[in-house]
Order: C-alpha cells, then sequence, then structure tokens
C-alpha cells in the first residue's frame, strides 16, 4: 500500500533464474527517515557481473541473505549477514580462476565486514580475505587483507610460480582498487619455448554487413568496427592497480632448449594489470647449458624485468678447447632466445660451435658430424637455425639443410648434396636417434628412381613418373 509517501509492504517475494529466491518486508519512505525493510533469501552472483564485464570477469554461483534495512533511501544503514559456499570467479585479464569460493560475512551501518572468506585457485592453493567492503554503490569502498597459501599462478604461456604473502586491496572495488604487498616466491619455472614462431602483422579488416552471429562475436571481443579500420578495443574504465614487491630468494629456475639456471633475486609490480610495469632483477645462483652431450657451466649472469613481463636474460659461460677460449652467451627475452658462440681468438660462430662439441675445425667434421651440428644450431635457435644453419649448410658444401618435424613433432636434421648432376644423396638423422638415407636418381625429366634404407633396417625402392603440365 502507498500512502503519506511511504510504501507499506505487507509482503514480497522475487523469484528467477540462477538461484534467485527473495522475500521480505516493511516500509519504504520515498523520503527522509523511516526505512524498515527485512530480506531474506538467495541471490546469483551474476548479477555482480555487469561491474566487472569491461574486464571480461564472470561469477557464479548463489548469495544468501538474512538481512535488514534502516536509515533512509539516500543514507541506507545495513544489518544481518550474508554467505555464499561453492562460488567461481573468473578473470580473462589476470588468467586468474577461483573455485569453491566459501564465507560469511556481517552487515554493519554502510559496510560489510568479512568474518571469514577462502577460495582454491584453479592452479593449486588457496587464498584467503579479511576486512571490509562498502555497501553503498558505485565505489564500494575495500579495505582487504588477502593471504596466500602456497598459492600457484601460471600465465599459460612460460611462467610457473608457487607463492605465500600478504597483500591489501584499497579502494573502491570497481574503480581502480590498490593491490599492494609482498609475496615470497617458493619456486618458480620460466619455460624456453621450443620453438618459437613468429608473429604476422595485424590486417586491417573491415566488416562488410555481417550476420548477427558475427555481430556477437565482435560485440563479446569487445570490438569497435570502424569503417577503413581494423577493430579497435573499447577502454576499460576500471583496472586494478598493483605496487607489489615479489621476493625470491632461489628457486627461480629457467629451462628449456639446453639451458637450466637458477636464480634468485626480488622484482616490484607497479601498473595496472593491464599493462603490468616489472621492475627488478634475478641473479644466477648456478646454470649450465647441454649441446649435444656437452655440458657449459655459466659463470655469471642475470634476469631482469623492466616495462613487461617477458624477461630479458644475459648468462654468459666459458670453456676451453683446442687452443681457444669458447664464450656461450645466452640473451634476449625469454621469448624470443638467442644463444651466440665467440672465442678467443676470434673465429666464426660455425667454427666456433664445431670445436665447442667436436673439439675439431668445421673442415675436419663427417657429414654425420655436420648434421648434428646443424640439429645443435636448430635447437638452440628455436627449431630453425636461421644464419647459423645457412653457414653450417655453405661450408659443408650441402644442397640443402634442414630441420624437419613429423607428424608426432619429432625434429629431424635433413642434408643433402648432388654427386653427380642427376644423383641426389640425402641423409636424415633425428633427434630419438633413427636415421635415414636416400639416393633419388633422375633417370629422365620425367622418370624418377628413389630408393631409401634406414637405420632400424626398413628400406624401400621405387620407380616415378612425374609430368608437369
Amino acid at each position: 500500500s502507498f500512502a503519506n509517501n511511504t510504501v507499506r509492504l505487507a509482503s514480497l517475494s522475487a523469484n528467477g533464474a540462477g538461484g534467485l529466491s527473495i522475500s521480505g518486508s516493511g516500509t519504504i519512505p520515498l523520503e527522509g527517515r523511516g526505512l524498515a525493510l527485512e530480506l531474506t533469501g538467495s541471490a546469483p552472483l551474476s548479477l555482480a557481473n555487469r561491474f566487472v564485464a569491461d574486464r571480461g570477469g564472470q561469477a557464479s554461483g548463489t548469495l544468501s541473505l538474512n538481512a535488514r534495512v534502516t536509515g533512509s533511501i539516500a543514507s541506507p544503514q545495513f544489518s544481518g549477514q550474508i554467505s555464499t559456499r561453492g562460488a567461481q570467479y573468473i578473470d580473462p585479464l589476470t588468467n586468474l580462476r577461483l573455485n569453491n569460493i566459501t564465507g560469511t560475512a556481517t552487515l554493519t551501518g554502510e559496510r560489510a565486514t568479512i568474518n571469514s572468506l577462502t577460495a582454491d585457485l584453479a592452479t593449486g592453493g588457496s587464498l584467503a580475505v579479511s576486512g571490509s567492503v562498502g555497501l553503498i554503490a558505485p565505489a564500494f569502498t575495500a579495505d582487504l587483507a588477502l593471504q596466500l597459501n602456497n598459492a600457484r599462478y601460471a600465465d599459460g604461456d612460460l611462467v610457473v610460480a608457487t607463492m605465500t604473502g600478504g597483500l591489501t586491496l584499497k579502494g573502491p572495488l570497481f574503480q581502480g582498487p590498490l593491490l599492494s604487498g609482498n609475496v615470497l616466491v617458493r619456486q618458480a619455472d620460466i619455460s624456453i619455448p621450443e620453438r618459437i614462431g613468429r608473429s604476422g602483422d595485424v590486417i586491417d579488416v573491415v566488416h562488410k554487413a555481417p550476420p548477427p552471429a558475427v555481430q556477437k562475436t565482435l560485440a563479446r571481443a569487445k570490438a569497435d568496427v570502424r569503417p577503413g579500420g581494423a577493430p579497435t578495443p573499447r577502454e576499460r574504465p576500471s583496472v586494478m592497480q598493483l605496487d607489489v614487491t615479489i621476493n625470491a630468494p632461489n628457486q627461480v629456475f629457467i629451462r628449456g632448449r639446453g639451458l637450466d639456471a637458477e636464480l634468485g633475486g626480488s622484482v616490484r609490480l607497479t601498473g595496472p594489470v593491464t599493462n603490468v610495469q616489472p621492475v627488478g632483477s634475478f641473479n644466477l645462483i648456478r646454470g649450465r647449458l647441454s649441446i649435444l652431450g656437452q655440458r657449459v657451466t655459466f659463470e655469471s649472469g642475470s634476469v631482469t624485468l623492466a616495462g613487461n613481463l617477458d624477461p630479458e636474460l644475459n648468462l654468459v659461460a666459458s670453456t676451453q678447447g683446442d687452443g681457444i677460449t669458447v664464450y656461450v652467451t645466452v640473451s634476449g627475452t625469454a621469448s624470443n632466445i638467442d644463444v651466440s658462440f665467440t672465442s678467443d681468438p676470434a673465429l666464426p660462430q660455425d667454427e666456433v660451435l664445431a670445436r665447442l662439441i667436436f673439439n675439431r675445425s668445421m673442415g675436419e667434421l663427417s657429414p654425420l658430424q655436420l648434421a648434428r651440428l646443424a640439429g645443435a644450431a636448430a635447437e638452440l635457435a628455436g627449431g630453425g637455425g636461421g644464419g647459423l644453419v645457412d653457414s653450417l649448410r655453405n661450408a659443408a658444401g650441402l644442397a640443402d639443410l634442414d630441420i624437419v618435424t613429423d607428424a608426432q613433432g619429432n625434429v629431424a636434421v635433413q642434408a643433402g648434396r648432388y654427386i653427380q648432376d642427376n644423383i641426389y644423396l640425402g641423409v636424415q638423422a633425428g633427434a630419438n636417434g633413427q636415421s635415414k638415407v636416400t639416393v633419388n636418381l633422375d633417370i629422365t625429366s620425367d622418370l624418377k628412381a628413389k630408393a631409401a634404407v634406414s637405420a632400424d633396417g626398413n628400406s624401400s625402392v621405387g620407380v616415378f613418373y612425374e609430368k608437369d603440365y
């Protein structure tokens, strides 16, 4: 009923999808004080998704409510309790997925004080939260303490880390709050990709009369399509800010492509989570580089983060070999490693690599050793030897020197040369120890004979007729 500018609810009920079930009663003056509203029931956490839609966040589960609202509409005062169990939150921007979110909070005045709140990380470990959150929209000002318990973070590409420590989250919850504190990294693994793919240039795309399904996809991707231009991401007004110091005195491991190193140090993360600005470095504790059974021990090195989360490496090793001192330098970023070989006295890289691995000069290597040397160069270069493989091919006088993979992903080095104008001899050596020799004979311009013998005893021979039209 409505009288004297006041709504009196004898009963109120609301039911909907996702677990919405609310009942209540009370008095609601449209002006002034006298608000007295009792509410009980449950509501889906997905109702909060609109506050994190710009960052792609998604909450699921239900929130149980037993509350009383007093004061006025302009300045409501809350009391009672809210709780949740088994809820979930996904934040794509931070690659974070929280499972089994369980907790209770007491409503007092304009804030909710968290009695207990825990969550399991999908990647391992747990998170505990205490503190309070404002209940007045749109700020929802937070003053929270977060405790990490062997929390395992994985960026899905290069870094996996297990952490403990304490953090605080303060400020408007959906308007750029500040996450600060100190974190101890118990162990971190930085993986160097075995193969590095070149990224292509972004192509400007104009969508002309896209069907409804495509329009929906573009909307979900947060892309505004401009005539004559590429899709432009929309701005994200609410972005969490960081001021976190990460300490890792040891057990920061860098592995991949023959490299195995341990480092320790600290780094400070600042800036928004969409553009983290790390500053700090990790110094070498121990490390080695394995090349075709040869092990080189690193003497010094560091891993530096400055401006992005792709660490920059600088590791240096030296060893004696055949009257020269060989220096191996691993530099570049974790996603784009460069391994270079120098010597004293100065020699070309292919010559330095030959003396390091076989203790011989390039001119003294057998064809099989050259193939193995090319494989080592390709492994260090990330699946394609680049200039080093080309120089090996030229030095050996080969017509072809390449790195190939089969359907199972096994890597092999194949080399070949013409022993006569119409006879081509090829050798393929695989990383799994398998090798194969092939001979191609051009009988005529259209008629060819091919034969192959592999290390496991399998052999084949065939005659092929090929005609170009």
